[in-house]
This record gives C-alpha cells, structure tokens and sequence, in this order.
C-alpha cells in the first residue's frame, strides 16, 4: 500500500516498493526495503527515525545521490535523474558548505556559475531578503553566525526556483534558539514560495512543528513505519508546542519510535 500526505494535489514525489541495497553478494546491506509514499506537490513533510534507518539514504535516492536497486522512484513524473538534469529539486544539507572567499552574495549566485548562466531563476539580493539577511550582502561567511550561514545556504537552494527542496538536518549543529527561529523562518518561507520540502530531523517537536506529515521510518532494514498527518493549523507559531494537541502527536510518535 502506498501512503499518500495528501492525494487531492499532483504529486511531487512518488516511491513504490523502493529498495537500496549497499555492496554485493553475502556482503550486501539493505539500506530501504520496500518503501512506498507519495509526497504532494506543496506539502511539508518531515522524516524521523532511529539512527541507521535510512531518512538520509532515502532523502538521497530523491535526490539521485545514491542507486536504487528495485522499485520505482519519480519526481514531479521524472526519473531522479532526469529531475536533477532539469533543476527541480535542490538539497540543503546540515552544514552550510558556503564557500569561504566568496560573499553571502556571491554564494548565492554560485548555481548561476555552476550552471552555465541558465540556471538561476530567483534575484539573490531578494532572496536573501527573503531568509532575513537584507543587509548582509557582502558578509563573508566568517563574518556570519551559523543560522546565517544555514540561512544563506537556504537561500542558494532557492536560486533555481526548485519545485522540491530536500533538507537533511539543517538546523542539526544549531543552539535551541536559533534553531526556533529558523523553524518559524522555514515555514514563512514555504509558505510565500510553495516549495515542496521533505525535512529530515532527529527532533520529534521540530518533526511536528514544521509538517504536514511526519513520515516515521523503522530500522534493520529502513522502511516506513507510519505515515502521520499533522493537524495542526497554519500559520504555525513557536507557542503551538505547548498545547495539549502538540503533545499528544509528539507522545504518540514517541511511542511509534520506540515500537521501530
């Protein structure tokens, strides 16, 4: 059975029976068995799971950084490949991998190079005053606390217009403050481009505060063990954590971690 976030939109992302099986022979290890999950055009969701379940590898077979062995796997109707070749989606990792001599401006403008000069589709100064930077063009990337840097690395990701944007732990190394405002930043941000996201965290209150959906992977092999619809209503603020409803999803998916 496939699970779907929300069937009445076009789908973003579609995964059927998916398998990555690591290495040959006796020596093979199954990263993801038998995934399926279709992931809706616009919708946030978010993958938790125990260390070694595969939220990174899945993430990855997404983003066609990694083989997959059987099954199907589609973005927007493509093949991964096919979708990376045509810029849909972009990938956000937990360090900001800005380069160092290069301004947030300049980091920013980098797909432009990379691609050749077709492929930048945003203004960066508009995107950087869309991740709350207006100002700090010309900061170099030491001059710049970590949420900044994650935030110019948000930005970048956004260059090309991705119709999915994939985040493995963004916000992972950062203090529980900062990692609350860009929580708060992130859905603003979705919100005003209607990006597709698939968020991985550790967090199970940052997998609740940020989706729609939380996507709940088990372990040995990864595979999905529940697919969660958040009800909670946007526009999402930092108080909803605190209310009984917010608890109960957190508590039940506590529970579901600790059956995986």
């Amino acid at each position: 059975m496939t699970l779907d976030c929300a069937p009445a939109r076009d789908l973003a992302v579609s995964i059927k029976d998916l398998d990555v099986k690591f290495g040959v022979g006796d020596n093979a290890v199954t990263a993801l068995s038998g995934v399926s999950v279709n992931i809706t055009e616009g919708s946030l969701v978010t993958m938790i799971g125990p260390s070694g379940c595969g939220k990174s590898t899945l993430l990855r077979a997404v983003a066609d950084l990694v083989p997959i062995s059987n099954g199907g796997l589609t973005v927007l109707g493509q093949s991964p490949s096919e979708a990376r070749r045509q810029r849909y989606f972009s990938f956000v990792f937990q360090d900001a991998t800005l380069l160092p001599w290069r301004t947030a401006l300049d980091n920013v403008k980098l797909p432009f190079e990379v691609g050749g000069g077709g492929g930048i589709r945003a203004d960066p100064g508009e995107l950087l005053e869309l991740v709350g930077l207006k100002g700090r063009e010309h900061a170099w990337p030491d001059e710049l606390s970590g949420g900044m840097r994650q935030r110019v690395a948000i930005a970048r990701a956004l260059a090309t217009r991705p119709k999915v944007l994939l985040m493995d732990e963004p916000f992972g190394a950062l203090d529980e403050i900062t990692r609350d405002k860009l929580n708060e930043e992130l859905l603003r941000i979705w919100r005003e481009t209607g990006t597709t996201i698939i968020f991985v965290t550790h967090s199970i209150a940052e997998a609740v505060f940020l989706g729609e959906s939380v996507l709940v992977l088990a372990t040995n092999p990864g595979r999905v063990k529940e697919f969660l619809p958040v009800p909670l209503s946007h526009p999402r603020k930092l108080p909803v954590r605190d209310t009984l409803e917010f608890v109960e999803i957190t508590g039940h998916l506590r529970r579901s971690l600790e059956e995986c």
